[in-house]
């Protein structure tokens, strides 16, 4: 499991800083907020459409050359990135960088569940967290240089790490291969909606309902919000995140064995609820009273990614001949709310303010806690495994 911890950290943390530098960078370029994000929306779009590509080749040949694919592919928008001087460019970038993306989650939880039989949530859960931690750290790094150097140094060192998972990728190569011919017509077949049942298309309802209330929140408004509304600098939005994914990430780790019952949804559900409400209405929070409202959202965005997890492995993990494309279905709505959050959620704030785009994530993810319980505690998985 080291090696896909490994490939999971370095490929968080390239992530992670793309997602602290290029929004930024363009908003200094005078580039408009639609503009900026339209070109993020590139990402879940090409994301939708080429995970499903790849996880149902994944199922054939097997999931460590779609590794190699993620190297290839964020090695290239690195590169790219630290060339461009053009939305167009970065909108290649971001190409680039949703098929790295795409090749990434096509396979991480298959390798995770084929090397972790029986323990499937729990080892899923610990790589979302070492995820959560490479994008800490990538964010952190990232914002530093970008404020005491330039932007051109960061994309230096996203590109000597990017290259870095060779080497994982590499050791991994001969453990998850399939031999066999490559068949369009078994691709196609696994594609069919029939066959699976009502709990499958619950559980990708839910997973759509927790990305409105994450990945426009994080993604754009709030690195917009700390630099328009609150003067922060690069490094200040870069620490800020690292705050928030450390302390996210350490919140995973620390109640892996705690169950996920009733008391544990409404707390986290309040949580992210009150903050989410907090942040738009205070004028210009003092860095104390940020920082808490950061960890606090952190904090209860933690303790719904064992929820995530379970309700994934729930429906999918004793699928075995179609478990990478089944994961990617399951997907497909979460990527839909994705790329569409992002261009409704920057014409909200552009007309209305940020007063919506904050409080819509608070309740998505009361929904979503809500819904994960009721779907959890019907399977008899409230316990976790041991």
């Amino acid at each position: 499991m080291w090696r896909v911890l490994f490939i999971s950290f370095l490929t968080s943390f390239v992530s992670g800083g793309f997602g602290i530098a290029i929004p930024l960078i363009l908003l200094n370029r005078n580039v408009s907020l639609t503009d900026i994000g339209i070109i993020l929306s590139i990402l879940p779009v090409v994301f939708l459409f080429v995970r499903i590509f790849l996880a149902a080749l994944a199922d054939q040949i097997g999931w460590s050359p779609i590794f190699l694919a993620n190297w290839i592919a964020l090695s290239s928008a690195s590169i790219i990135y630290l060339t461009a001087n053009s939305p167009l460019l970065f909108a290649t970038g971001k190409i680039l960088e949703g098929i790295s993306a795409s090749a990434y989650w096509a396979v991480s939880r298959t390798a995770t569940y084929m090397l972790s039989p029986r323990r499937e949530a729990g080892e899923a859960t610990k790589v979302i967290a070492t995820v959560t931690l490479g994008g800490a750290l990538g964010n952190a790094i990232t914002g530093f240089i970008m404020s005491k150097l330039n932007f051109n140094a960061a994309m230096i060192l996203l590109i000597a790490a990017s290259m870095l998972l060779i080497f994982p990728t590499v050791n991994l190569w001969s453990i998850g291969r399939r031999s066999g011919r490559i068949s369009l017509k078994k691709a196609l077949k696994s594609l069919d909606p029939r066959g699976r049942g009502e709990d499958f298309w619950h559980v990708s309802l839910i997973m759509g309902i927790n990305s409105l209330s994450r990945y426009p929140l994080l993604t754009l408004i709030l690195p917009i919000f700390m630099s328009n509304m609150m003067g922060y600098d690069y490094m200040d939005i870069g620490l800020t995140f690292m705050i928030y994914n450390i302390i996210s990430a350490l919140t995973v780790f620390t109640t892996l064995r705690i169950s996920l019952n009733l008391a544990r949804t409404l707390i986290q559900s309040i949580i992210y609820m009150a903050v989410c409400v907090s942040l738009p209405v205070i004028v210009k929070p003092s860095p104390i009273l940020m920082a808490i409202l950061m960890i606090s959202l952190a904090f209860a965005n933690g303790l719904g990614a064992r929820f995530f997890e379970t309700i994934i492995a729930m429906v999918s993990k004793d699928r075995k001949d179609t478990l990478s494309i089944d994961i990617g279905i399951l997907h497909i709505p979460m990527r839909i709310v994705e790329f569409s959050s992002l261009i409704l959620f920057s014409l909200l704030v552009e007309r209305y303010g940020y007063i919506l785009a904050f409080i819509i994530p608070g309740v998505a993810y009361t929904a979503f806690s809500t819904l994960s319980y009721f779907k959890i505690k019907r399977h008899g998985k409230v316990k976790p495994e041991t």
